[in-house]
């Protein structure tokens, strides 16, 4: 097989695992469903908390910025982890281990947690501007923030979930190993998101958030095989 060859079959094979996902989450809607229902449940708790008068003008970005992101990773946080864990709950896990490699696996998977991310961030960050009185000075600036924050987001969660797939204690599992990781992506990611608010572009902390990215894809792509498959 050459490399070409070999590369169309990786996409293929990580389509239809995104696919399959797919499929089987819209059959179910149990995931959805409770995402977008934790979703709305702490934008309506925090719209009511703080609501558009509660912040002082100077401290309202940084404060936003603070809470959008809080909501996004723990919204994200009750359905992302269960890319593999749904496998080895359903039986399928032997499977699909024997249909496509792990890299393939964890690249659909990520695929598809970063479109449930990219939904849960479309339907939450104008509800959330729009219910705490928030006005977004870039907006292309702030949709980039939001596309690359969800995209370490989905490989780090998507990692993790293969490695915790089998443990026994997987919730407290996932939270103990996810936070020294994310930190480092959530940090600038909030450090850009009051930026892009305030109308510049944070070409700084986005170069962070690339390198994050980056780091993050090569680092799940070297160790997927030993996440999952040992």
């Amino acid at each position: 097989m050459t490399a070409a060859e070999a590369r169309a079959s990786f996409f293929r094979r990580s389509l239809a695992v995104c696919g399959k996902d797919a499929a089987q989450e819209l059959r179910r809607r149990i995931a959805v469903a409770s995402v977008l229902f934790f979703a709305a449940a702490s934008l309506t708790l925090v719209s009511f908390a703080i609501g558009p008068f509660g912040l002082p003008p100077e401290a309202r970005e940084r404060v936003c910025s603070a809470l959008l992101w809080v909501l996004l990773f723990f919204s994200a946080a009750t359905g992302l982890p269960r890319a593999f864990v749904r496998e080895e709950e359903s039986g399928t896990a032997l499977a699909l281990r024997l249909v496509a490699p792990a890299t393939a696996v964890l690249a659909g998977k990520t695929l598809f947690n970063f479109v449930l991310f990219a939904a849960i961030a479309a339907v939450t960050a104008p509800a959330f501007a729009l219910l705490l009185g928030w006005r977004i000075g870039s907006i292309g600036a702030f949709a980039a923030v939001l596309a690359l924050g969800g995209l370490g987001l989905s490989i780090v969660s998507t990692f993790l979930s293969a490695l915790v797939a089998r443990a026994s204690q997987k919730s407290v599992l996932f939270v103990v190993i996810s936070f020294p990781l994310l930190a480092p992506l959530l940090l600038p990611a909030i450090a850009a998101t009051v930026s892009a608010s305030s109308g510049e572009i944070p070409w700084t902390a986005l170069r962070v958030l690339v390198a994050y990215d980056g780091a993050a894809a090569c680092g799940a792509y070297l160790l997927a095989g030993a996440a999952w498959e040992e």
